[in-house]
């Protein structure tokens, strides 16, 4: 993981309502706060961030693992990035569901599509990181198909410059 620069320390909170697929474009309060000890209405009960480690060589982050496996269904990964300096990096996320992504509270992109399969570095966003600590927040959605192979509810996330090279948090 660390060659590559995944992320690999993560809090979730989760899940929350997609059903109509409605969900991507709903804000829910982690898109405007993180409050680490508030609990918010999620889809079936109050739910609160938790620590969910990846340790995945690839940092792949299974959110069917702290969630089960609802349909219709959104969650949130939220993860620090400490950086020596103000620079320039590239986030580079594999996803086979909808999805967004946010650093330091700004949108950078996202994707309203589900199950088109998942690669590593499949989605290149060009980002600016801040001298100090950088919040990056992940949403990540997952419809209402039962197919098995629509189960699958995950991403993985790295840091790194223009031409791949991994980026380190200097927070390691």
């Amino acid at each position: 993981p660390e060659h590559f620069g995944f992320l690999m320390e993560w809090q979730v909170i989760g899940p929350f309502d997609n059903s109509g697929r409605k969900g991507f474009e709903i804000a829910f309060p982690p898109e405007s706060e993180y409050r680490p000890v508030r609990k918010y209405p999620g889809k079936s009960g109050d739910v609160a961030w938790t620590k969910f480690p990846t340790r995945d060589d690839y940092g792949l982050v299974d959110l069917n693992r702290p969630f089960g496996k609802p349909k219709e269904a959104v969650a949130y990964a939220r993860a620090e990035f400490v950086s020596d300096r103000e620079q320039q990096v590239e986030l580079r996320l594999g996803c086979k569901n909808a999805w967004k992504v946010w650093l330091n509270g700004e949108l950078l992109f996202g994707r309203d599509e589900y199950h088109r399969g998942k690669q590593i570095d499949q989605y290149r966003m060009p980002a600016r990181l801040k001298r100090g600590t950088n919040s990056l927040l992940v949403k990540c959605c997952q419809n209402e198909e039962t197919e098995t192979w629509t189960v699958e509810w995950e991403f993985q996330l790295r840091v790194c410059d223009a031409t791949g090279t991994a980026v380190l948090s200097a927070g390691r």
